[in-house]
């Protein structure tokens, strides 16, 4: 007898924007299959502690869809944090995803797979989707330019679509935790030593420049963690993760970075690393 699932739970993190655009495929998709679907964006100051015991109270036949831009090859916390604070599933089933700006997309889906699975949701399918870089807007040319384009949207819905088919079985078959563990050894070893707060202290400091804030509050819109507190000046406190938008979006730039070594780092990164397929679905 093929299994109903009653929601689908969409979540997200999305500083940039990338990460919301494939979910937005992702949930037009499952909505046009007529499942249910919930969408959470974690960058949009959601209320977690009401949200979770809501949404998995009764753990039965969710499909959690769930996505993180990689940073420094690892998901960002507040999607390893959401899964973390997931009570254990009963019959609940995962599909993870990430978008990547051209250097590596990491073990980030691997982490979030055994995570998930951990959690008692096996891995029914994911994806990497590449993605205009993050850190590189205001470059002619960036690294992932002009994507996730049309093709990186079809194999998303295709995604979805192979998902809906195994949900139809009694039992489901989940991917093997190999399957998401696909980098070179070496690559892969590098990034298990190296957690993403230590990663952290590889990105460029910030710099506030007092005469020409005026304390607008736009920074702290769109600070995806709640990094940043104003005083006289904003003050970005440690669980900041880096995304740059208090950077992109200033009106006045008074928040600096000095962006042109890592410019420099990350595209002689790409060039060593090469990593191919560019976006990928995993079934």
């Amino acid at each position: 007898m093929p299994l109903h699932i009653r929601k689908a739970l969409l979540v997200y993190c999305s500083p940039a924007g990338s990460t919301a655009h494939v979910a937005g495929i992702m949930r037009q998709k499952i909505a046009a299959l007529e499942t249910p679907v919930t969408a959470i964006d974690l960058s949009d100051d959601p209320d977690v502690d009401f949200i979770i015991p809501q949404l998995f109270d009764a753990k039965d036949n969710i499909c959690l869809y769930i996505g993180s831009p990689v940073y420094a090859g690892h998901p960002v916390p507040p999607v390893m944090e959401f899964i973390a604070r997931m009570p254990q599933a009963e019959n609940g089933f995962s599909v993870p995803f990430v978008t990547w700006g051209a250097v590596t997309s990491g073990i980030a889906l691997y982490e979030m797979g055994a995570a998930l699975a951990y959690k008692g949701y096996p891995v029914l399918g994911a994806a990497k989707v590449l993605s205009r870089h993050s850190m590189m807007w205001a470059m002619e040319v960036p690294l992932g330019a002009d994507h996730p384009d049309a093709e990186d949207d079809r194999m998303v819905a295709a995604l979805i679509d192979a998902v809906a088919d195994k949900l139809k079985r009694a039992d489901p078959p989940a991917l093997a935790p190999s399957v998401l563990d696909y980098q070179d050894q070496s690559l892969r070893d590098q990034m298990v030593q190296e957690s993403f707060e230590q990663a952290k202290t590889r990105f460029p400091p910030k710099k506030v420049l007092k005469e020409r804030c005026t304390q607008c509050g736009i920074c702290v819109e769109n600070c995806p963690v709640e990094a940043i507190h104003l005083t006289d000046v904003p003050e970005i406190g440690p669980v900041c993760i880096h995304c740059l938008n208090c950077v992109r979006l200033c009106p006045e730039t008074a928040i600096l970075a000095d962006l042109q070594p890592v410019y420099e780092r990350i595209c002689d990164r790409a060039e060593k690393i090469k990593e191919r397929p560019c976006t990928q679905i995993f079934i």
